[in-house]
């Protein structure tokens, strides 16, 4: 059984055109994966940093607490309370900036906050979407 030029250039093409399909589709997954990863790191950074930042807010009652029951006086107490303030507020900024800084330039689409308050409320939407 001879095979015609015709039947070889049949052959060759659905022999390419699968190796083509089957790189598009591996592609396609591989770039899937890696967004789904990057969604997780962005969502487990920012819950992180939430709950970091819950334990310092009640370290900071603790610490406000006792300076009271110490005896220290009010404006010395309300002074350690705005250097406390400008310490998180610095921190929250620099976790922020260092998470957008850090992401990958091709997943950079799903960093959608630029500051504390827009992280923690993509943090609630990417916990929501998860308990669906």
């Amino acid at each position: 059984m001879d095979l015609t030029e015709i039947q070889l250039a049949i052959i060759f093409c659905a022999y390419f055109f699968g190796v083509f399909s089957c790189r598009t589709v591996t592609r396609l997954f591989e770039v899937s994966h890696a967004a789904k990863i990057a969604q997780d790191t962005i969502y487990n950074c920012l819950l992180m940093s939430a709950k970091i930042h819950e334990d310092v807010e009640f370290v900071r009652e603790v610490k406000y607490k006792y300076l009271k029951k110490a005896g220290f006086e009010p404006e010395k107490i309300k002074s350690f309370v705005e250097v406390d303030d400008r310490t998180m507020d610095n921190w929250k900024e620099s976790v922020i900036r260092n998470i957008i800084i850090s992401s990958p330039p091709h997943f950079s689409f799903m960093v959608k906050f630029g500051n504390w308050g827009e992280a923690l409320k993509q943090l609630q939407e990417m916990h929501d979407d998860r308990n669906r």
